[in-house]
């Protein structure tokens, strides 16, 4: 990316944040990045272009993350599940802007579930592969998917509305704890 576009979206990205989206102009934006207005219409057309740019950055592929599993559950949920979250945050931003307008922006609401939507099938793949070999309960793979999936989100919806008013144990340990708890419920014995 140009390092004129970069600017363009942080600042973009920093003043929707702090602002919301109707109350930031691309006048503002324009300033923050020290461009003109035009540049912004000539490389995003306008705002919701700029929005498509923001909520369209790169994210980390989902393959790579799968494609380094061991078939130990405990050491490849703690990978998956540190890499979920690092995505998470990596968009914190953009949940930010659509729980603050979130009519406005049912497109981004899609866009941010997308990779969600796609690390659980491979999840539920990843349980069906460990039930067909007999180290987990075989038949439950969705759920257990959505389970330890709402285990990543719930901590990082928590984190991102209410920072650690409750829940105050720090990431690593989450992970691990709430891994080794759902691993105990799922192993076949």
């Amino acid at each position: 990316m140009r390092p004129t576009n970069r600017r363009i979206l942080d600042a973009a990205m920093q003043l929707i944040v702090k602002n919301g989206y109707r109350a930031t102009t691309t006048k503002e934006i324009a300033e923050k990045a020290n461009v003109s207005e035009a540049t912004i219409f000539r490389n995003f057309k306008n705002k919701q272009g700029l929005m498509k740019a923001l909520i369209s950055q790169h994210s980390q592929s989902m393959s790579s993350i799968i494609g380094k599993t061991t078939g130990d559950p405990h050491k490849d949920l703690l990978h998956i599940g540190t890499c979920l979250l690092a995505e998470l945050e990596r968009k914190k931003d953009i949940f930010h802007i659509s729980f603050r307008e979130p009519a406005m922006f049912e497109e981004v609401i899609n866009h941010v579930t997308q990779y969600p939507q796609a690390m659980k099938h491979l999840l539920m793949d990843y349980f069906k592969e460990l039930g067909e070999k007999g180290i987990i309960h075989k038949g439950n793979e969705e759920a257990n998917a959505d389970v330890f999936m709402s285990i990543i989100f719930g901590y990082f919806i928590h984190r991102l509305q209410l920072g650690q008013r409750v829940i105050t144990l720090p990431q690593d340990k989450m992970i691990k704890h709430s891994t080794n708890i759902f691993i105990e419920g799922i192993l076949a014995r």
